[in-house]
């Protein structure tokens, strides 16, 4: 639909330059005179279990480099501890974490919703925005309207706490090199290495730095761009994961059309469209994960803040042909064997 793509990435400051100290997502909307705002419950699980009934609409999830859409009927929603949900319809999921508060039903100003339908905005605890529902199809209006009737709240729904810094990174040399390459080597998934790095003290860039030339490499937009082009070429399955600190799209599926422009880059990938600004791209690593079954590899790609803002890896417990063929693309990198 003409226009949705602007009207989607115009909810969104803080990933897009705001400096710390301005205006959150969620303080920025409240200011715009362009749109009706509808204060949902303060999280409100239930909302989530509702989506299922808005049928096929929009699901968007963003970072400063990436935005992925995808257009789907979620048909499951699943509470998996600690406040996090997944949901999705099987083949794209979402992890939503815990730190989802706040939550605002949009609809433009315009009586014309051609370019800007009506949406839903989820918003962590500071007012970071973390997932968009948009409802480009207006089929869908009557159940966003129910939906918004049984989960109507108050201003004071979204109340948040500003924005505050972290806690300093423990230096590199607080953590004796083999305790990390023994949290590296023994971690059983992405989430079992996020707990052992913590525990360590260590987060995930500062930990890719320490293990460069032993299990990671730094490689450069051209050859995230050559392994991409690769891929699509190839068909290989890629097991994707594109989001932000509150919400994280999970996508598996061989790379379909592919369009590395001058701009912004186009990756459509099981039924979701990647739209990729590589000029935000800080850092970018070809990184190699031990496991029982073999090295499992994959590509991870930071801005300059240090946010993860895409990563693309092989299948977990991939074929021998799959892994195969991704030994070789990769091995095409400067430093891409590990030994």
């Amino acid at each position: 639909m003409p226009g949705e793509g602007d009207w989607i990435a115009s909810f969104q400051t803080v990933h897009r330059g705001a400096k710390p100290g301005g205006l959150s997502d969620l303080e920025a909307l409240h200011a715009r005179e362009d749109v009706r705002l509808m204060p949902l419950q303060r999280n409100a699980k239930g909302l989530l279990l509702d989506l299922p009934s808005l049928g096929r609409v929009d699901y968007t999830t963003r970072n400063a480099c990436v935005t992925c859409t995808r257009r789907e009927a979620v048909k499951s929603v699943l509470p998996v501890g600690e406040g996090a949900t997944l949901f999705g319809d099987g083949d794209g999921l979402r992890w939503l974490d815990g730190s989802w508060r706040h939550t605002v039903a949009v609809l433009s100003r315009s009586m014309d919703f051609t370019g800007t339908p009506p949406c839903l905005l989820l918003f962590g605890e500071t007012g970071e925005l973390a997932h968009q529902v948009t409802l480009p199809d207006p089929e869908a209006w009557e159940a966003f309207i129910a939906l918004v009737r049984r989960h109507h709240g108050c201003w004071n729904c979204l109340s948040h706490r500003p924005t505050t810094a972290g806690p300093a990174t423990a230096a590199q040399g607080a953590c004796p090199i083999w305790m990390l390459r023994e949290a590296w080597s023994g971690a059983g998934s992405e989430r079992d290495l996020e707990i052992r790095l913590g525990g360590l003290g260590l987060d995930r860039l500062l930990a890719l730095r320490a293990m460069e030339g032993l299990y990671t490499s730094l490689i450069t937009v051209q050859d995230l761009a050559s392994v991409l082009a690769g891929l699509a070429a190839s068909g290989l399955p890629v097991h994707a994961q594109v989001g932000n600190r509150h919400c994280t799209q999970v996508l598996e599926s061989p790379i379909g059309d592919l369009t590395l422009g001058p701009g912004d880059w186009k990756i459509h990938l099981d039924g979701a469209l990647l739209t990729l600004d590589p000029s935000g791209l800080d850092t970018l690593w070809s990184v190699a994960q031990p496991s029982p079954s073999g090295e499992r590899h994959r590509l991870e790609c930071y801005d300059a803040a240090g946010g993860r803002v895409l990563v693309l890896s092989s299948p977990q417990d991939p074929c021998p042909l799959v892994h195969l063929g991704w030994q070789r693309l990769l091995g095409r990198l400067d430093g891409g064997s590990f030994h």
